[in-house]
C-alpha cells in the first residue's frame, strides 16, 4: 500500500486501544469462523506439513481459526498494537512461538523477508478494502511472492454491489482507513490475480453482513501459485 493509506492504517489500529477491543465485536468473531471454514473446504490441510502467512493479521481471529490445521502460522501486520494483542494471546493459550507468531513489517517481497520462508497458503481476510488502487496489484504479487509453488492465495473481503455503491460509508472507522469503499467485483480480483501471475482462479460468495445498514455479500477469492510452465486459467464462479 502507499505511504499514506499505510499510516492512516497505522495510527487508526494503534488507537484507542483498538487492537485489545477488536476480539469483543461479535461480527468481527462470527466473520472470522465463516471464512475461516471456507478456506479449510478449499485446501487440503495437513497439521503435520502445512505452513501459514497471514498477512494484515490483525489480533489473530482468522489465524486462530486455522491453527488445528496447520503445522506453522505466521502473522503479520503494520500495527505493534495488533501484534502485540496476537502474540499475547498465543501465550496465553499456551501456543509455542515456533507454531504460531506474528511479527510487526510492511512486507516488500523480496528475498531474505520473513527469514527466506515461503508457504503452502497465504490469506488476507477483510484487509483489502484498507489498500489504495495503486497497491492492489503490489501487494498481491507481493503476496504471490512468499507462496511456494502450488500454493494458494486466499483473499476475503466485501463484494461490490452492481451499482457500485458506497458499502462502509463515513464512520469512524471507514474515514480514517477505507480507501475502497465500493468492495471488489469477481471481474476486479481476478485480474488482479491473473496479473500477478496466479492461476485456477476461483471466486466464492461464503456469507453476508450488515455494512453501513445495507446486506452485502462477502467473498472468498483462491489463485494457485502455478507450476513452473503451467498458466493462469480462466475464473470459475462458486455460487
Amino acid at each position: 500500500m502507499n505511504n499514506c493509506s499505510a499510516e492512516l492504517n497505522k495510527t487508526y489500529f494503534n488507537s484507542d486501544n483498538t487492537a485489545e477491543k477488536y476480539d469483543d465485536h461479535p461480527l468481527h468473531a462470527e466473520m472470522a469462523k465463516r471464512i475461516g471454514h471456507a478456506i479449510v473446504d478449499a485446501y487440503p490441510f495437513d497439521d503435520e506439513t502445512t505452513t501459514i502467512l497471514d498477512y494484515a493479521c490483525g489480533t489473530g481471529l482468522n489465524s486462530r481459526q486455522l491453527a488445528p490445521h496447520a503445522k506453522l502460522i505466521v502473522g503479520v501486520d503494520i500495527s505493534q498494537g495488533m501484534v502485540d494483542t496476537y502474540n499475547q494471546k498465543i501465550s496465553n493459550q499456551g501456543i509455542p512461538f515456533d507454531e504460531m507468531r506474528a511479527v510487526c513489517l510492511e512486507l516488500k517481497g523480496e528475498e531474505g523477508e520473513l527469514d527466506g520462508m515461503k508457504f503452502d497458503v497465504v490469506q488476507c481476510c477483510m484487509s483489502y478494502h484498507h489498500f489504495s488502487s495503486e497497491s492492489l496489484l503490489p501487494i498481491t504479487s507481493m503476496l504471490a511472492f512468499f507462496l511456494k509453488e502450488g500454493g494458494c492465495l486466499f483473499v476475503a473481503d466485501v463484494q461490490s454491489t452492481p451499482e457500485r455503491e458506497d458499502i462502509f460509508g463515513d464512520g469512524l472507522c471507514s474515514s480514517s482507513v477505507v480507501t475502497q469503499k465500493t468492495g471488489f467485483s469477481e471481474e476486479e480480483m481476478f485480474e488482479l490475480f491473473t496479473q500477478a501471475g496466479l492461476g485456477s482462479f476461483r471466486f466464492e460468495r461464503i456469507t453476508r453482513a450488515r455494512k453501513n445498514g445495507r446486506s452485502v455479500n462477502i467473498f472468498l477469492a483462491q489463485g494457485l501459485k502455478s507450476l513452473a510452465g503451467v498458466g493462469p486459467s480462466k475464473s470459475v464462479h462458486l455460487e
